[in-house]
């Protein structure tokens, strides 16, 4: 997932039978021609980031900006709307759905099944429904209620946790997402981050890595799109640790030994201390990230769905446990194993039950 601005300098990257890209911002459909013009094989498909913008409510779950400001979509209107991702090229089409907040109380969950209800109602074979979701609901007490929705929706259906930093550093969320990927087969984890590959090694459909850090979480809604221009900084994707950093963090640990290189086909056996504020060094650390992600991919997709492939997950954190030792030893420094690496290194839970199976109903009916 990417800005448009960065589009064309990351898809050379995009393997293009396997990968694929989520264009953001303001430009984003003319892009989406553009891809389709130049790569017809490569999935391209649009997210309008109506849920940075809005939050949902019963009588309106879906809306987006347009040239005329702000514009809440009834079920022809979104209708429309998908139909003009795909006349822009999109290998499918996804709701502009607002934001879905905490489930703290009945109003959310009817949020929630208002938007799977008003998707239902688009006999569509196209589209997937995007729930942009507090991450609250992945606690104990609310998950079900987000896996039922999500079973019952039609469409496959595309999730993002919002949280302020990793929201799957709160409690009972890695959890909670890894039940919800075991319970829900056609999920799509969207605005992510490594969970991508925890996900689907528990048995989500795909997911969409963010390219830049606004776009690895949701994001509390802004009517302005708020925030107001920064420095890009570089930041590259290590694949040892299984873990983004920021290249200062790195050059603080190297200043000393020798720095740790990188054999993608960017990096090319360089050092990933290399990397500066300069423009060509930012699109350098993204197209890098790419290409570490595709090759974690490779092997992902190498495995069989199952027992295989959550023993070659478990090995990667194992591996990057090591590596998180070795580096500590070698520089000298602290050097922390993050908490969701410590979460995905758990046993993994069961998946949830049906509503028709848990503790209480009565199973054999009315009679």
């Amino acid at each position: 997932m990417v800005n448009d601005r960065s589009a064309t300098q990351v898809l050379p990257y995009v393997p293009a039978r396997r990968g694929g890209l989520v264009l953001t911002g303001a430009a984003a459909p003319v892009r989406c021609r553009e891809i389709r013009n130049a790569r017809p094989e490569t999935v391209v498909v649009v997210d309008y980031g109506s849920h940075t913008r809005r939050t949902a409510t019963t009588d309106a779950p879906f809306g987006m900006m347009s040239d005329q400001g702000w514009r809440h979509l009834d079920l022809a209107g979104l209708d429309e709307v998908l139909d003009g991702q795909r006349d822009n090229g999109a290998s499918y089409s996804v709701t502009p759905t607002c934001f879905i907040p905490a489930a703290d109380g009945a109003g959310s969950a009817r949020v929630l099944a208002a938007a799977t209800a008003q998707a239902n109602r688009l006999r569509r074979q196209d589209m997937v429904l995007l729930l942009p979701c507090s991450w609250r609901w992945l606690r104990r007490s609310s998950v079900s209620i987000l896996a039922e929705q999500i079973r019952a929706c039609r469409h496959p259906v595309a999730l993002v946790m919002q949280a302020d930093g990793d929201p799957l550093e709160r409690n009972q969320a890695a959890e909670g997402l890894r039940r919800l990927c075991r319970s829900c087969p056609r999920l799509v984890l969207w605005r992510t981050d490594l969970a991508a590959f925890d996900a689907m090694a528990h048995g989500a459909l795909g997911a969409a890595v963010g390219g830049s850090a606004v776009l690895r979480h949701g994001v509390a809604p802004r009517p302005d799109n708020g925030g107001g221009g920064h420095k890009a900084y570089p930041v590259v994707l290590v694949r040892r640790l299984l873990r983004y950093h920021r290249v200062a963090t790195l050059q603080d640990w190297f200043a000393h030994i020798a720095p740790w290189t990188c054999d993608c086909p960017v990096c090319r056996g360089a050092a990933l201390t290399r990397f500066t504020d300069h423009k060509a060094d930012t699109i350098a650390a993204l197209q890098h990230s790419v290409c570490e992600l595709y090759a974690l991919h490779e092997e992902l997709d190498a495995t069989l769905v199952g027992d295989e492939r959550t023993g070659w997950w478990r090995q990667q954190l194992a591996d990057a446990w090591e590596y998180h030792r070795l580096l500590a030893a070698q520089t000298g420094t602290e050097v922390s194993f993050p908490k969701v690496l410590q979460a995905w290194r758990r046993q993994s839970p069961m998946a949830l039950p049906r509503a028709q199976e848990q503790p209480g109903h009565d199973r054999a009916g009315p009679s």
